[in-house]
């Protein structure tokens, strides 16, 4: 899965303004994308010398395998040979180590850029420096980086798993129920309410399964199993969800990779695994 990357290959840092050395990697964010060098259908992070005077000082962010990587705002015209990817096109890339980093960076610099100004007096905010956290040059109010817990759950039903096709997203693949907890819920309690908002449905037998970060959305994924309740049919709020309904293990419709703890668990009714 694409959080199992090694702590020796990839180190988060204290976030600190520095100077980046010309072999040092660095992530140039503009708009929600990321600058990349373009090797076939690869996209790979650059390095400082192979961007010259595009970019200046930059934030450290981390050590992959043991080399500085840093963030960096993006300038609007981009260097021969590199271009802006849409974090959407980084999910797709089969390097999990640049595509984890990349995303990392992504909700670190999303996070930076809301959080110029205090929300309490509106005085500039600056890196502290003994946490990875903003603070307030003025009332010292601190400021942690964002974080959304979320749920998504594998609901069975005899031997058939319960599958939705998202509307707002693009593609033809089918996943699991997924929703964000509100404020005042349990994440049992979450899990309840968005199935029955989604497709209509009860579920008992709520199981937790594993967690995993998801920083392309600065969200913290916790999976779920849990088991059809009662006799309601499927009831889709053509709001998020434009189709549901249950499938068997040997005709699953095109669903997530293993990036994802979504694509795990249905892999894990699919191959009938127990957990």
């Amino acid at each position: 899965m694409i959080n199992e990357i090694s702590p020796n290959i990839f180190n988060i840092s204290l976030l600190s303004r520095e100077n980046i050395r010309s072999e040092e990697q660095v992530l140039c964010y503009r708009g929600g994308r990321v600058l990349m060098k373009n090797i076939g259908d690869k996209f790979i992070i650059p390095k400082k010398n192979e961007l010259g005077e595009f970019v200046g000082d930059g934030i450290f962010l981390g050590e992959v395998d043991g080399e500085k990587c840093f963030m960096a705002e993006g300038k609007e015209e981009m260097p021969q040979g590199f271009s802006y990817v849409g974090m959407r096109d980084i999910r797709g890339q089969a390097d999990k180590l640049s595509k984890w980093v990349t995303a990392v960076g992504f909700q670190m610099y999303s996070w930076l850029n809301d959080n110029k100004f205090c929300g309490r007096c509106g005085n500039p905010m600056d890196l502290k420096n003994d946490e990875r956290a903003l603070e307030c040059t003025d009332c010292k109010n601190i400021i942690f980086p964002k974080l959304s817990p979320a749920i998504i759950v594998a609901i069975k039903k005899d031997n058939k798993l319960l599958l939705a096709k998202n509307r707002l997203h693009p593609g033809t693949f089918y996943s699991l129920i997924a929703g964000y907890v509100e404020a005042g819920e349990t994440i049992e309690e979450t899990v309840k309410r968005e199935v029955m908002e989604e497709v209509g449905i009860d579920v008992k037998n709520i199981k937790y399964y594993k967690s995993q970060p998801w920083p392309f959305s600065s969200s913290l994924m916790l999976g779920f199993f849990a088991e059809y309740d009662g006799n309601n049919p499927i009831k889709i709020d053509n709001v998020e969800i434009s189709h549901a309904d249950w499938f068997d293990a040997d005709s699953l419709p095109e669903i997530p990779n293993m990036d994802s703890v979504a694509g795990e668990m249905i892999r894990i009714f699919r191959d009938n695994i127990e957990v």
